[in-house]
């Protein structure tokens, strides 16, 4: 038998598969139009039907539909698993600022510029934004108050710039 006829030759296929107290039993027949008939029945250890799947494939289809089958299964797996208890987040983000990764407002830009150009250190705006000090930097470099990377302007002590 060469390949040529390996390809044209009719699948007929029975098999049995046992995973743990689940039996499976997976049957294939072609079909005049050259499709190829697919059934699936899992059957528990008293052998009741459980499950059952069937339908008609094309082989050419095989390749892509194991990707589709593989990926939405895996889905539909984790959509039906019963929801797992809320684990608290580890302890190096359980201090984090309350706005940390949160957009900034129009409002927010307007009064940071007014507290920054007032000469609020770093420290205090990131504590009346809910943000970190870097969060602080990269806005106002944003906003153009401050060159990248540059550093941050030591206050006056006079209150005069």
């Amino acid at each position: 038998m060469n390949d040529t006829t390996l390809q044209t030759a009719p699948i007929t296929l029975d098999r049995r598969l046992l995973l743990g107290e689940t039996e499976y039993q997976v049957t294939v027949f072609p079909t005049d139009d050259h499709r190829l008939d697919l059934c699936i029945v899992s059957s528990d250890g008293d052998g009741r039907v459980v499950s059952e799947i069937s339908g008609g494939i094309a082989p050419a289809d095989l390749p892509s539909l194991t990707d589709v089958l593989t990926s939405t299964l895996s889905g539909l797996i984790a959509m039906t698993r019963p929801p797992t208890a809320r684990v608290p987040p580890p302890p190096e983000r359980r201090n984090r600022p309350p706005n940390r990764g949160a957009r900034w407002t129009p409002d927010d830009d307007a009064q940071l510029l007014t507290r920054f150009r007032a000469g609020t250190n770093p420290t205090a705006l990131a504590t009346e934004f809910g943000r970190t000090p870097g969060a602080i930097r990269a806005r106002l470099e944003h906003l153009g108050e401050l060159p990248p990377t540059g550093r941050w302007p030591t206050p006056n002590p006079t209150g005069h710039a």
